[in-house]
Protein backbone atom coordinates (compact mmCIF):
# COMPACT_ATOMS: atom_id res chain seq x y z
CA UNK A 1 0.00 0.00 0.00
CA UNK A 2 1.31 3.57 -0.78
CA UNK A 3 2.62 5.74 1.94
CA UNK A 4 0.33 8.04 3.65
CA UNK A 5 2.55 11.08 2.66
CA UNK A 6 1.28 10.89 -1.07
CA UNK A 7 -2.26 10.21 -0.25
CA UNK A 8 -3.19 12.96 1.57
CA UNK A 9 -6.44 12.39 2.08
CA UNK A 10 -6.81 8.64 3.25
CA UNK A 11 -6.26 7.39 6.55
CA UNK A 12 -5.73 3.61 8.03
CA UNK A 13 -4.28 1.07 10.52
CA UNK A 14 -2.67 -1.83 10.24
CA UNK A 15 -1.53 -3.81 6.91
CA UNK A 16 -3.36 -4.05 3.90
CA UNK A 17 -6.62 -6.35 3.27
CA UNK A 18 -8.46 -8.32 1.03
CA UNK A 19 -11.12 -5.56 0.99
CA UNK A 20 -10.69 -2.21 1.52
CA UNK A 21 -13.63 0.08 2.64
CA UNK A 22 -13.84 3.53 1.37
CA UNK A 23 -15.28 5.47 5.07
CA UNK A 24 -16.57 8.42 3.91
CA UNK A 25 -18.09 10.53 6.84
CA UNK A 26 -21.14 13.30 6.76
CA UNK A 27 -20.77 16.85 6.72
CA UNK A 28 -18.13 18.62 9.06
CA UNK A 29 -16.85 15.30 10.30
CA UNK A 30 -13.70 13.99 9.61
CA UNK A 31 -11.43 10.15 10.15
CA UNK A 32 -12.13 10.64 13.61
CA UNK A 33 -15.72 9.69 13.10
CA UNK A 34 -14.91 6.67 11.77
CA UNK A 35 -11.95 6.05 14.57
CA UNK A 36 -14.08 3.41 16.34
CA UNK A 37 -14.64 1.48 13.31
CA UNK A 38 -11.68 -0.37 12.26
CA UNK A 39 -12.00 -3.21 15.17
CA UNK A 40 -15.53 -4.09 14.41
CA UNK A 41 -14.15 -5.95 10.90
CA UNK A 42 -12.52 -9.14 10.21
CA UNK A 43 -9.13 -8.94 9.55
CA UNK A 44 -10.30 -9.45 5.87
CA UNK A 45 -11.48 -6.09 5.44
CA UNK A 46 -9.44 -2.78 6.10
CA UNK A 47 -12.03 0.20 6.63
CA UNK A 48 -9.62 3.89 4.97
CA UNK A 49 -11.24 6.59 6.66
CA UNK A 50 -11.50 9.40 4.10
CA UNK A 51 -10.02 12.85 5.83
CA UNK A 52 -11.31 15.85 2.87
CA UNK A 53 -9.45 19.30 3.36
CA UNK A 54 -10.95 22.08 6.38
CA UNK A 55 -10.97 19.46 9.43
CA UNK A 56 -8.94 18.00 12.19
CA UNK A 57 -5.67 17.48 10.95
CA UNK A 58 -6.17 19.60 7.61
CA UNK A 59 -7.89 22.28 8.97
CA UNK A 60 -4.97 24.52 7.50
CA UNK A 61 -6.47 23.91 4.04
CA UNK A 62 -9.62 25.50 2.55
CA UNK A 63 -12.33 23.02 2.86
CA UNK A 64 -13.86 21.79 -0.58
CA UNK A 65 -17.65 23.66 -1.56
CA UNK A 66 -18.09 21.24 -5.19
CA UNK A 67 -18.68 17.42 -5.03
CA UNK A 68 -16.68 17.19 -8.37
CA UNK A 69 -14.02 18.96 -6.88
CA UNK A 70 -14.03 16.02 -4.05
CA UNK A 71 -14.41 12.95 -6.34
CA UNK A 72 -11.50 14.65 -8.70
CA UNK A 73 -9.07 14.41 -5.37
CA UNK A 74 -10.18 11.60 -3.94
CA UNK A 75 -10.24 9.62 -6.93
CA UNK A 76 -6.23 8.75 -7.68
CA UNK A 77 -6.06 8.51 -4.13
CA UNK A 78 -7.86 5.47 -3.94
CA UNK A 79 -6.96 3.95 -6.94
CA UNK A 80 -3.28 4.56 -5.78
CA UNK A 81 -4.41 1.87 -2.89
CA UNK A 82 -3.46 -0.67 -5.82
CA UNK A 83 -5.37 -3.75 -6.49
CA UNK A 84 -7.71 -5.86 -5.04
CA UNK A 85 -11.56 -4.95 -4.17
CA UNK A 86 -12.67 -1.36 -3.08
CA UNK A 87 -16.04 -1.50 -1.31
CA UNK A 88 -17.13 2.56 -0.61
CA UNK A 89 -19.01 3.82 2.92
CA UNK A 90 -20.60 7.27 3.30
CA UNK A 91 -23.21 8.83 5.64
CA UNK A 92 -25.35 11.49 4.81
CA UNK A 93 -23.04 13.70 2.91
CA UNK A 94 -20.71 10.91 2.33
CA UNK A 95 -23.06 8.92 0.76
CA UNK A 96 -23.40 10.70 -1.81
CA UNK A 97 -20.01 11.42 -2.56
CA UNK A 98 -19.22 7.72 -2.15
CA UNK A 99 -22.20 7.00 -4.99
CA UNK A 100 -20.11 9.46 -7.13
CA UNK A 101 -16.96 8.24 -6.25
CA UNK A 102 -17.94 4.61 -7.19
CA UNK A 103 -19.39 6.12 -10.63
CA UNK A 104 -16.11 7.22 -11.23
CA UNK A 105 -14.41 4.07 -10.24
CA UNK A 106 -16.61 2.33 -11.92
CA UNK A 107 -15.82 4.68 -15.57
CA UNK A 108 -12.04 4.06 -14.30
CA UNK A 109 -12.28 0.56 -15.12
CA UNK A 110 -12.34 -0.46 -11.38
CA UNK A 111 -15.46 -0.72 -10.09
CA UNK A 112 -16.40 -1.16 -6.77
CA UNK A 113 -17.61 -4.18 -5.32
CA UNK A 114 -20.59 -2.56 -2.85
CA UNK A 115 -21.85 0.61 -2.29
CA UNK A 116 -22.55 1.13 1.31
CA UNK A 117 -24.77 4.23 2.24
CA UNK A 118 -26.67 5.87 5.00
CA UNK A 119 -28.29 8.79 5.92
CA UNK A 120 -29.18 9.87 2.80
CA UNK A 121 -31.85 10.22 -0.12
CA UNK A 122 -31.39 8.73 -3.70
CA UNK A 123 -29.07 10.68 -5.66
CA UNK A 124 -31.54 11.44 -8.28
CA UNK A 125 -34.22 12.59 -5.72
CA UNK A 126 -34.82 16.51 -5.20
CA UNK A 127 -34.64 17.65 -1.84
CA UNK A 128 -37.81 18.08 0.25
CA UNK A 129 -36.42 20.68 2.26
CA UNK A 130 -34.94 23.83 2.11
CA UNK A 131 -31.20 24.34 2.07
CA UNK A 132 -29.73 25.74 5.21
CA UNK A 133 -26.04 26.39 4.20
CA UNK A 134 -27.10 29.60 3.01
CA UNK A 135 -28.74 30.86 6.33
CA UNK A 136 -27.34 33.15 9.16
CA UNK A 137 -25.28 31.38 12.05
CA UNK A 138 -27.99 31.96 14.53
CA UNK A 139 -30.74 30.12 11.97
CA UNK A 140 -27.99 27.59 10.89
CA UNK A 141 -27.23 26.49 14.69
CA UNK A 142 -30.91 25.71 14.63
CA UNK A 143 -31.43 23.80 11.78
CA UNK A 144 -28.62 21.86 12.90
CA UNK A 145 -29.83 21.10 16.47
CA UNK A 146 -33.21 19.62 14.29
CA UNK A 147 -31.02 17.29 12.28
CA UNK A 148 -29.32 16.08 16.06
CA UNK A 149 -26.38 18.26 16.95
CA UNK A 150 -27.88 19.10 20.22
CA UNK A 151 -25.52 21.50 21.21
CA UNK A 152 -25.49 23.51 18.14
CA UNK A 153 -27.25 26.48 19.53
CA UNK A 154 -25.07 26.43 22.55
CA UNK A 155 -21.59 26.19 20.84
CA UNK A 156 -19.16 29.02 21.98
CA UNK A 157 -18.33 31.53 19.32
CA UNK A 158 -14.69 29.73 18.88
CA UNK A 159 -16.43 26.44 17.88
CA UNK A 160 -18.53 28.51 15.42
CA UNK A 161 -15.66 30.20 13.77
CA UNK A 162 -14.08 26.28 13.18
CA UNK A 163 -17.18 24.64 12.50
CA UNK A 164 -19.27 26.66 11.20
CA UNK A 165 -17.44 27.60 7.90
CA UNK A 166 -16.32 23.85 7.34
CA UNK A 167 -20.14 22.44 7.72
CA UNK A 168 -21.78 25.08 5.56
CA UNK A 169 -18.54 24.34 3.09
CA UNK A 170 -19.99 20.50 3.41
CA UNK A 171 -23.80 21.31 3.06
CA UNK A 172 -23.32 23.67 0.36
CA UNK A 173 -21.52 20.51 -1.66
CA UNK A 174 -24.53 18.53 -0.78
CA UNK A 175 -27.43 20.83 -1.26
CA UNK A 176 -25.72 22.39 -4.73
CA UNK A 177 -25.32 18.83 -5.80
CA UNK A 178 -26.29 18.07 -9.17
CA UNK A 179 -27.28 14.50 -10.90
CA UNK A 180 -26.60 13.79 -14.27
CA UNK A 181 -28.37 10.57 -15.31
CA UNK A 182 -25.18 8.60 -16.64
CA UNK A 183 -25.08 4.66 -16.66
CA UNK A 184 -26.48 3.06 -13.39
CA UNK A 185 -23.66 1.16 -11.12
CA UNK A 186 -23.14 -2.55 -11.42
CA UNK A 187 -22.49 -3.24 -8.12
CA UNK A 188 -25.03 -4.08 -4.59
CA UNK A 189 -25.91 -1.00 -3.02
CA UNK A 190 -27.25 -1.74 0.50
CA UNK A 191 -28.59 1.31 2.42
CA UNK A 192 -29.21 1.46 6.33
CA UNK A 193 -31.41 3.68 7.42
CA UNK A 194 -32.62 5.76 11.06
CA UNK A 195 -36.14 4.89 11.89
CA UNK A 196 -36.63 8.88 13.08
CA UNK A 197 -34.32 10.44 10.66
CA UNK A 198 -35.83 14.07 9.83
CA UNK A 199 -34.58 14.66 6.82
CA UNK A 200 -34.25 10.95 4.92
CA UNK A 201 -37.73 9.47 4.42
CA UNK A 202 -38.69 5.92 3.52
CA UNK A 203 -39.65 6.02 -0.05
CA UNK A 204 -36.43 8.69 -0.62
CA UNK A 205 -34.48 5.26 0.58
CA UNK A 206 -35.68 2.76 -1.21
CA UNK A 207 -35.53 4.82 -4.03
CA UNK A 208 -31.69 4.08 -4.24
CA UNK A 209 -32.67 0.51 -5.88
CA UNK A 210 -32.62 2.53 -9.30
CA UNK A 211 -28.76 3.68 -9.60
CA UNK A 212 -27.63 0.38 -9.94
CA UNK A 213 -28.44 -2.64 -11.68
CA UNK A 214 -27.12 -4.94 -9.15
CA UNK A 215 -28.59 -6.60 -6.11
CA UNK A 216 -30.28 -4.31 -3.45
CA UNK A 217 -31.46 -4.15 0.34
CA UNK A 218 -32.19 -1.97 2.89
CA UNK A 219 -31.95 -2.23 6.98
CA UNK A 220 -33.05 -0.07 9.11
CA UNK A 221 -32.52 1.17 13.09
CA UNK A 222 -34.15 3.21 15.48
CA UNK A 223 -32.48 6.74 15.58
CA UNK A 224 -32.47 10.26 14.60
CA UNK A 225 -30.22 11.33 11.19
CA UNK A 226 -26.86 9.91 13.05
CA UNK A 227 -27.98 6.00 14.09
CA UNK A 228 -25.06 4.95 12.29
CA UNK A 229 -23.13 6.09 15.61
CA UNK A 230 -25.35 3.93 17.75
CA UNK A 231 -25.56 0.96 15.82
CA UNK A 232 -22.41 0.90 14.32
CA UNK A 233 -21.46 -2.58 15.27
CA UNK A 234 -24.59 -4.05 13.83
CA UNK A 235 -23.70 -1.61 10.64
CA UNK A 236 -20.26 -3.13 10.47
CA UNK A 237 -21.59 -6.85 11.25
CA UNK A 238 -23.94 -6.38 8.04
CA UNK A 239 -21.38 -4.89 5.57
CA UNK A 240 -19.12 -7.88 6.84
CA UNK A 241 -21.81 -10.42 6.05
CA UNK A 242 -22.73 -8.72 2.39
CA UNK A 243 -18.40 -8.90 1.74
CA UNK A 244 -17.91 -11.96 2.96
Amino acid sequence: MTGIASLPWLRWTGTPADTRLICLPHAGAGAASFARWPELFPPGIAPVRVQLPGREDAAAQPPLRRLPDAVAGLLPQVQALGEGPLALYGHSMGALLAFELGRALETAGQAPVHLFVSGRRAPHLAARKAPIHVLPDDEFALALTELGMATATQASPAFRRYAFPLIKADLALSEEYHHDRRPRLSCPITVFAGTEDPIVDADQVTAWRVVTSGPFATHSFPGGHFFHQQHRAEIAARITEALE
